[in-house]
């Protein structure tokens, strides 16, 4: 039997999960646009803990499935870097290891902001066909950094002849993510994504899976009452149950589900 799972990135296999058809092709469509001259530049947010990763895995598949050997897509993650030192430096020095662990490619230690922009351009090779890029935890930045990449991506944006950057999402907690850059930006609010908490009806969707696997009831009552009182909020993905009423295990008890344990026989 599958279980409820509250934290890291779901896997519908093994845990009850909603798919959240709408959000995923929301996403996927404003990064491909126009497969042939372009996607979009925007920002995917959401408080911590509620889906924004589990959201880059499933418009990845989402992509593939639908545009075959069509673009890279790929999710690199800041989470990693450390800051200690003058941020701009700082990032540079590593961000090599980030092409390294997310796309696969090896080059040497940047020096210079440059040497980054020239990683997206076409005719530097790096890449055989065109880019799609999520960079999760993007507002864990110094503004200093986030203001110097955006600056980039918006020459890379107007510029679109001469790049492999064919759609990009910015992912963080917050809907802004700083990129009002005094040098101007790529990024259109109205293209915000936002992740939704779960709505009452998502809720529901999660118990009846739960139902139907275990033969356990589970009172209306506190099917609503679980929503009402995580105000449909989840822990670890885009589609995983409220952490308030599920325990470590993925199996509320009896008592939490408000009736006595009933075994199907």
């Amino acid at each position: 039997m599958r279980r409820f799972h509250s934290y890291g990135p779901v896997d519908c296999e093994r845990h009850f999960c909603v798919p959240r058809r709408d959000l995923v092709e929301a996403c996927a469509r404003h990064l491909v646009d126009d497969p042939e001259k372009g996607g979009h530049s925007f920002t995917v947010w959401a408080p911590r803990q509620t889906g924004k990763t589990w959201l880059a895995c499933e418009v990845e598949k989402e992509i593939q499935a639908r545009y075959p050997d069509r673009f890279r897509v790929a999710t690199m993650s800041m989470q990693s870097l450390v800051m200690e030192e003058e941020p701009e430096a700082a990032f540079l020095r590593q961000a090599s290891f980030l092409f390294e662990r997310f796309l696969g490619i090896e080059v040497e230690a940047f020096s210079s902001w440059s040497q980054w922009l020239g990683m997206f351009l076409r005719d530097r090779g790096f890449f055989d066909r065109p880019l799609v890029l999520f960079m999760d935890e993007f507002d864990i930045l110094p503004p200093r950094v986030i203001d110097r990449l955006v600056s980039l991506f918006r020459d890379l944006y107007l510029n679109r002849q001469g790049t492999v950057l064919h759609g990009l999402a910015l992912v963080g907690v917050s809907a802004v993510l700083g990129v009002a850059s005094e040098r101007g930006s790529p990024f259109n609010v109205q293209r915000s994504l936002r992740v939704p908490n779960f709505t009452r009806e998502e809720v529901e969707d999660l118990f009846d899976q739960y139902r139907r696997e275990s033969g356990q009831i589970v009172e209306p009552s506190v099917v609503e009452a679980v929503h009402d009182a995580s105000r449909g909020w989840c822990a670890g993905s885009g589609s995983c149950s409220p952490r308030s009423t599920i325990p470590a295990g993925g199996r509320p008890s009896a008592r939490e589900l408000g009736r006595p344990s009933t075994a199907r026989r």
